[in-house]
């Protein structure tokens, strides 16, 4: 069963060419302009370069995981049905999938927060960079927390997409669909349920305790992906 989850996980990441195929010419086209920015800044056409900002460049990485979460269950479910796999074998490689990916990301972004980010707002990003890092006050527990805080959020993103892009082809994918429009729009301007949804947020993303974000994260992740044995033995192959 272990080895059938691994390469259900394996041809995951060998079956997700488009999202690579964005990730990689997004990220391309950003490094380029910073390369760009980077001549200019040299040649002094930025004298005055200190209101200049921009999104970090690793979290356009985020991509990779979020096409990935939706090319998966879109295009590879029916790979692997008649390739011989099981719903289980399915439900578990692709579990095993997005802790890799998300932890591989997490890993890139530190990095890249340490080195590329402060090379370029040391250069010519003086303004800063909008990194979710540190906005969302994870860098300030350290690099290894704030490791485990990203990766767990990022982990629950990929599993909650996974999961609503599984159930579009049946009517609760729908029902799905226009309940969460209906929470952002109905919680967001009156002030009572406003609260709620802050409280929600500041629970998974802003949370004081880091310990309780990454469990918090971790639990939803879980529990939203367990909805996936229901909508995939429903599934036609």
């Amino acid at each position: 069963m272990r080895n059938k989850t691994l390469v259900v996980a394996k041809t995951n990441f060998r079956n997700i060419k488009p999202s690579y195929l964005i990730t990689a010419i997004v990220m391309g086209v950003i490094l380029l302009q910073d390369i760009v920015m980077f001549i200019l800044d040299a040649a002094g056409v930025f004298s005055n370069s200190e209101g200049n900002i921009t999104t970090s460049f690793g979290n356009y990485s985020f991509i990779l995981l979020i096409y990935s979460a939706i090319f998966i269950p879109l295009r590879n479910f029916r790979k692997m049905m008649n390739l011989g796999a099981k719903r289980a074998d399915f439900l578990k490689g692709c579990f095993v999938t997005y802790a890799v990916m998300a932890a591989a990301i997490s890993v890139l972004c530190i990095i890249l927060y340490h080195t590329y980010d402060k090379f370029a707002i040391s250069v010519f990003y003086r303004g800063g960079t909008m990194d979710i890092l540190y906005w969302f006050g994870w860098i300030d527990n350290g690099a290894i927390i704030a490791f485990f805080q990203q990766f767990a959020f990022l982990f629950m993103l990929a599993t909650f997409l996974h999961t609503l892009v599984s159930a579009q082809d049946k009517w609760y994918g729908w029902a799905a669909d226009i309940l969460i429009v209906a929470v952002i729009s109905v919680f967001t301007p009156i002030a009572s349920l406003r609260v709620a949804l802050v409280w929600f947020f500041n629970l998974i993303i802003f949370n004081s305790s880091a310990l309780l974000q990454i469990v918090a994260c971790l639990i939803l992740a879980c529990a939203v992906y367990s909805l996936n044995k229901l909508i995939l033995a429903r599934k036609a192959i």
